[in-house]
């Protein structure tokens, strides 16, 4: 890889970073429990509460992905940045530009 690649790597890394907390803070007021004491009716407040579970999920994912993108951008530095952790290849740039996160190349992650 590159300085320019790796430079445009960790421009984007730091972003998604940016947009993922902005996202996750945004989530979370979509998450707060439902009280039974809201008078929403029987239909709303399974509508809200299935609303709430899919908040949930993309909750935790956003999460996951952030401490990805923090554990990768630690390893900017890092020889194997880049790099597959199975069998030790470059990983392309332009999928490392659309999954910075990966750590896998696309033979490996076949497999």
């Amino acid at each position: 890889m590159t300085k320019v690649e790796k430079e445009q790597l960790v421009t984007i890394i730091e972003s998604e970073i940016q947009k993922l907390t902005a996202k996750i803070e945004e989530l979370k007021q979509f998450t707060r429990p439902i009280s039974p004491d809201d008078a929403i009716g029987r239909i709303s407040r399974m509508d809200a509460i299935n609303n709430k579970t899919i908040f949930d999920a993309s909750l935790r994912n956003a999460k996951t992905r952030l401490s990805q993108l923090e554990q990768i951008l630690k390893l900017k530095n890092d020889g194997s940045f880049g790099i597959c952790n199975k069998c030790r290849q470059r990983i392309p740039f332009e999928r490392l530009k659309l999954r910075p996160e990966i750590r896998l190349c696309a033979t490996c992650l076949k497999r």
